[in-house]
């Protein structure tokens, strides 16, 4: 084998490898879930309901977008799971304001236990 002709290959394996490796990163990647709300829901600055809230209150028929979980401040003996949302859906329209939200009342933590959604960075 020529010198030239080894680096070409050692090159292309390089290559196979890396677009492997993205391949498969992106194979794992989950997408966000849109939780349809049945009770109303706090939208929170941190995961902890003793934190400021930072977007009007959701309610019954309302909606959240969520992207991850998270343990947080526990809520009576609900649990101490919390959603980070990133969009909140109202009669009126969207909002695109980050915040928590507090598994249980969302969704019954249903997200986190089937594992629909990841564990936040």
């Amino acid at each position: 084998m020529t010198t030239r002709f080894k680096r070409t290959v050692a090159s292309g394996t390089v290559l196979l490898a890396a677009a492997a490796a993205v391949g498969i990163a992106a194979g794992t990647a989950q997408a966000d879930s849109m939780i349809d709300l049945t009770r109303t829901v706090g939208v929170y600055s941190a995961p902890n309901a003793s934190a400021g809230k930072v977007a009007p209150d959701l309610h019954a028929e309302d909606a959240v977008q969520v992207n991850c979980w998270t343990v947080g401040g526990n809520v009576g003996n609900a649990g101490d799971v919390w959603y980070h949302a990133v969009t909140e859906v109202y009669p009126s329209g969207e909002d695109y304001i980050e915040g928590w939200v507090f598994a249980p009342y969302a969704d019954g933590a249903a997200a986190f236990h089937n594992g629909s959604i990841p564990k936040c960075p």
